[in-house]
């Protein structure tokens, strides 16, 4: 299943396996072929849980995590205390969750820094603006305190 809702094209077990047998490696295939796309946000979080909890089903772990929390990057964002609450969460798992949640963090600071500051009032009011609005309104939210340097 993808992150739309999408059936996966990649075969499941055919010698009368039950069906989880094997789904880590599906699941790994599927996200090294296709991509993070093509997991839903619960696949991602069993895909980030595997380390941690190496022999058992993290289904309904993820799925209770996205309930509880709300999506994918609450449950990362989520107090270490309220996820030591979820049963079945331990140290471990939960530590996992904070360093792909730090990971996360420290990639868009280094994406911030490699974007330019803008400056000019009317430079990011014209950026800023929504289609609908005029652009010829010379401050915007995001310069106001710069709006006076036009």
């Amino acid at each position: 299943m993808s992150g739309d809702g999408k059936t996966s094209t990649l075969p499941e077990p055919e010698d009368g396996a039950p069906h989880y047998h094997g789904h880590r490696e599906r699941l790994r295939r599927r996200f090294r072929e296709a991509g993070s796309e093509a997991v839903t946000d619960y696949e991602l979080l069993e895909l980030v849980l595997f380390r941690a909890l190496p022999r058992r089903d993290l289904k309904p772990l993820a799925k209770q995590l996205l309930a509880t929390f709300g999506s994918f990057a609450e449950a990362l964002s989520a107090p270490r205390e309220r996820l030591a609450e979820i049963k079945g969460l331990g140290e471990g798992a939960i530590t996992d969750l904070k360093i792909v949640h730090a990971a996360a963090n420290r990639l868009l600071r280094g994406q911030v820094k490699k974007h330019p500051v803008l400056r000019h009032g009317r430079m990011c009011s014209t950026i800023a603006a929504p289609p609908w609005r005029s652009r010829t309104r010379s401050s915007s939210a995001c310069c106001s305190s710069t709006s006076a340097t036009k």
